[in-house]
């Protein structure tokens, strides 16, 4: 079924409003998805995989850890503490 828009406009609207390319948006969204995810507990990082519709695991991880800084098995890394004020 065609929308009646070509990827050209497409690329440029979302370029125009959320800076960055397509391919990009798409991995924030589904980095963004695995987290939640990952929130819950229910899964693991290999799962996320197909969940979130990546090709691969290291496709996945690389997408994951350019957003969050980690690797997906260290999300939520439970063991790290910021100290709230100093003795």
């Amino acid at each position: 079924m065609a929308t009646g828009t070509n990827t050209t406009y497409l690329s440029n609207v979302v370029n125009h409003y959320f800076k960055c390319n397509f391919k990009h948006l798409l991995n924030k969204c589904r980095v963004k998805y695995a987290k939640l995810l990952l929130d819950k507990g229910k899964y693991t990082p290999e799962e996320l995989v197909k969940l979130c519709g990546f090709t691969s695991r290291s496709v996945f991880y690389s997408a994951f850890t350019k957003e969050v800084g980690m690797v997906p098995s260290r999300y939520p890394d439970k063991s790290f503490k910021i100290p709230l004020k100093y003795d």
